[in-house]
């Protein structure tokens, strides 16, 4: 988002709030976010070039320093870019998936109405007991898994796991999701993985975490012809047969010149060893979906020598290109169509739709809605 597009937002954040309120950006989020949430310093507008048409003026992520998310996700891709062919460069996603697989289930966000947060409360105390009985299950999408673990497998591979991640913060990025919208998502993981990363050895900052979405706007956005065009790509996957060929379809209308399949198990990827004899030539990419065994996988690669990017959902696209509607940031501004996403319920899409037309009472009206329907707690 440019400074004009700021400057249009933060006049609907100034409408839709009371005089007595500082609608600064990071003001905004402050008025919502409890205190033990606030894990880093700064509380940030989220935005990205290219995908301005995703974001409101409530969605905000938290950063180690007061950065402008343009710059931020320019420096990121260009330190990607500087790194194809040349050296190792881990960049892993974080969110709920991960945040469970480490921290376990954690008491639902103080954002939601009293009712609504008791019955979360209950949800997650039967989620603890079928985890006894099967296992942690997470999956990316319906019939795409991204880890199964027994009982037993989860408790003694989680320090592993978490060591694996922390190696990444210290030898790359971890692109974590501190993102901070108008509906709670994943923020109540936040005081967890605050003293996680008060354990870790590195200290957090602009150049070893970004936000969550920056990778998927590296390889969806115009960035993505100067990471693929030319490379020699190295998949690191569980797809066969004709999914493993749609994926290289979409590789190949993006520019890769050659792709090379190291193929991982559907979902116990953090058990799984790769043969790395099977590379040929010098490749300049690695490409990894691993689900949330991935850091396992990562570590594995750091002979390679070259930069390995968590791409995750993004393969999914690569194979069925209608699901970029079902996640954010797979759609670029000029392609993006309001109508079509699937990642947003009604109110939130009329709360868009508001905010990308400017229409302060609308935007207001959209947002007491949602508040309403998804028993949200506004300061």
């Amino acid at each position: 988002m440019g400074s004009t597009a700021s400057e249009k937002a933060s006049g609907v954040a100034a409408a839709l709030w009371p005089d007595s309120v500082d609608v600064a950006w990071p003001a905004l989020a402050c008025c919502c976010l409890p205190d033990q949430y606030r894990i880093m310093p700064h509380v940030i507008p989220f935005h990205i070039p290219g995908f301005e048409r995703h974001f409101t003026p409530y969605d905000f992520t938290l950063a180690p320093s007061p950065l402008d998310c343009a710059d931020w996700f320019a420096r990121f891709c260009n330190r990607v870019g500087e790194a194809i062919g040349r050296r190792y460069l881990p960049v892993c996603r974080m969110a709920d998936g991960e945040y469970l697989l480490l921290f376990g289930q954690q008491a639902p966000s103080l954002r939601w109405q009293p009712w609504k947060r008791f019955l979360l409360l209950c949800r997650g105390a039967k989620l603890r007991v079928k985890a006894r009985v099967k296992g942690f299950q997470s999956a990316t999408t319906q019939g795409v898994s991204s880890g199964h673990m027994t009982w037993n497998e989860w408790r003694s591979h989680r320090a592993t796991l978490s060591q694996a991640y922390q190696e990444i913060l210290s030898e790359g990025i971890l692109a974590m999701h501190l993102g901070v919208s108008a509906i709670p998502w994943q923020e109540h993981y936040f005081p967890a993985l605050g003293r996680w990363l008060g354990g870790a050895r590195e200290v957090v900052a602009p150049h070893n975490y970004v936000p969550f979405y920056f990778v998927y706007a590296l390889l969806r956005g115009s960035s993505r012809r100067d990471i693929l065009a030319g490379s020699n790509v190295v998949v690191v996957h569980s797809a066969t047969a004709e999914k493993r060929t749609r994926i290289e379809a979409s590789l190949a209308r993006e520019g890769v010149r050659c792709v090379q399949w190291l193929r991982i198990s559907r979902s116990r990827s953090f058990e799984d060893a790769l043969d790395l004899a099977a590379i040929h030539g010098t490749p300049d990419l690695c490409l990894i979906g691993a689900g949330v065994g991935k850091a396992a996988v990562i570590r594995q690669l750091k002979p390679v020598g070259v930069p390995c990017l968590d791409a995750g959902f993004i393969f999914e696209v690569w194979a069925e290109p209608d699901k970029q509607w079902e996640r954010p940031m797979m759609t670029p501004d000029p392609d993006f169509d309001i109508d079509k996403v699937r990642f947003l319920s009604e109110p939130a899409r009329h709360l868009l739709r508001a905010c990308q037309a400017h229409d302060a009472a609308a935007a207001k009206a959209s947002l007491r809605r949602l508040q309403r329907v998804h028993a949200i707690r506004f300061a």
